[in-house]
């Protein structure tokens, strides 16, 4: 059988791992990305020299032939990010390599249409944000479409990031996914009308595209996984004060930092301490405020944070909108109990007060409550609650993802994908 899948995203995110998948069920047609090390000899001599850039840069088992790699893309965005961080200028950067990215896409799917035989009986499976020329291009083609979001839809994302820009104008400048411009907005926005099936990681992003008229027939929902084997567990020992809590990730307030950091006003730091490891969005001036009551490390990589899930206690992710949250499931497979909001995918995995905590979405005064019960645990009690959060997500390895993504395909697409 031919392989039938064309997959597109433009950036990395997830789209490594579900290239692999895709490819060890051997649907793997072609990967469109923009930066990738294709080459099965330099990726084996990055993992031997542990390049720090480079092994970011490809996934084992997927290279040669089925990948379709464009650096001229992301130059702009490398260069930038490398003079200037996470700045504007960088994220238009991103923004541009997006659109372009997808004029080429587009352009291959009607050049392929017009040279090969069957392209009909193909699928087409982008990412949002760099698939809106691609997604026409390929029902034009003839071809099955699939767009995945990899955060919930921009539409839902503009009216509760607007609220908290409102509620927070301190915090503004630190809210992403709430200023595009127009016309990428626009793309974004158009994206999962003109696929003829949407990709959804958990339900509060399934909710968003319910909102903007998506019918629950043409979603499939599909959970994220976790690499198990990569993250170190927390070992059992004595649980004591101060209870060591971690924030990982970009410290905006579309990740609820305000309500965090006010929550631990009236809590002692003999007894609650909060570790920040992640990239400040913004100008920062917000921030300073509360940064003598917390310890800021700045950005780490994916391996360093693997490694340092370990060092704490629970890990904290207030988010006020957020898609899937993978950080959430990585904590957990070490160990960590999390306190998250029903904005993210810990709602479907956490029983409150049982392998985690789920606290009110802007709510201080819930935080405080959580904070102050999990100072209370005796040693025991916390063992179970980290015992059942790790078993929480045994299932939601790369490899059961693999299996998910061929049942839900073969549910959803017949016998299009799976023979």
């Amino acid at each position: 059988m031919k392989q039938k899948i064309l997959l597109s995203h433009s950036g990395k995110q997830h789209s490594y791992q579900v290239a692999r998948a895709m490819k060890n069920l051997g649907e793997l047609d072609t990967f469109y990305t923009s930066s990738y090390v294709k080459s099965e000899w330099f990726q084996n001599f990055f993992n031997r020299t542990e390049n720090d850039y480079f092994t970011r840069r490809f996934i084992t088992g997927v290279n040669g032939k089925n990948i379709d790699s464009n650096w001229r893309f992301e130059l702009k965005e490398i260069v930038l990010r490398k003079l200037f961080g996470k700045s504007k200028k960088a994220q238009d950067a991103v923004y541009q390599r997006d659109v372009k990215f997808d004029k080429y896409v587009a352009g291959q799917i009607r050049r392929r249409a017009k040279k090969e035989k069957g392209l009909e009986n193909k699928i087409f499976w982008g990412f949002q944000g760099s698939c809106h020329d691609s997604l026409i291009a390929a029902s034009e083609a003839g071809m099955t479409t699939v767009i995945e979001l990899a955060t919930a839809h921009v539409t839902a994302a503009q009216r509760i990031l607007g609220e908290e820009k409102e509620l927070h104008p301190e915090w503004a400048d630190s809210i992403d996914n709430l200023y595009f411009p127009p016309t990428y907005e626009k793309r974004l926005e158009q994206e999962p009308h003109l696929a003829d099936y949407v990709v959804a990681a958990s339900e509060f992003t399934m909710s968003t595209l319910n909102e903007i008229g998506i019918p629950s027939e043409k979603i499939i929902y599909l959970p994220l996984g976790v690499d198990t084997s990569s993250i170190e567990e927390k070992k059992k020992g004595s649980y004591k004060k101060p209870v060591k809590l971690l924030y990982a990730g970009t410290v905006t307030q579309r990740k609820g930092i305000k309500y965090l950091l006010e929550a631990l006003a009236d809590i002692d730091s003999k007894d609650l301490e909060l570790h920040i490891y992640g990239h400040i969005q913004g100008s920062g001036n917000a921030f300073k405020e509360y940064s003598s009551k917390v310890y800021y490390y700045g950005p780490v990589s994916q391996m360093e944070l693997f490694k340092l899930y370990k060092e704490f206690d629970f890990l904290v992710l207030p988010s006020v909108f957020e898609g899937f949250g993978l950080v959430i499931v990585e904590a957990m497979a070490a160990g960590l109990p999390v306190i998250t909001t029903r904005h993210t995918f810990g709602a479907e995995l956490i029983e409150h007060g049982t392998n985690g905590f789920l606290t009110e979405l802007r709510s201080a005064d819930d935080l405080r409550n959580n904070f102050e019960t999990i100072i209370q645990l005796k040693e025991d009690e916390y063992n179970l609650i980290s015992d059942l959060s790790r078993k929480a997500v045994e299932e939601l390895t790369w490899g059961k993802y693999e299996d998910n993504l061929k049942n839900r395909l073969s549910e959803n697409l017949g016998n299009s994908i799976v023979c």
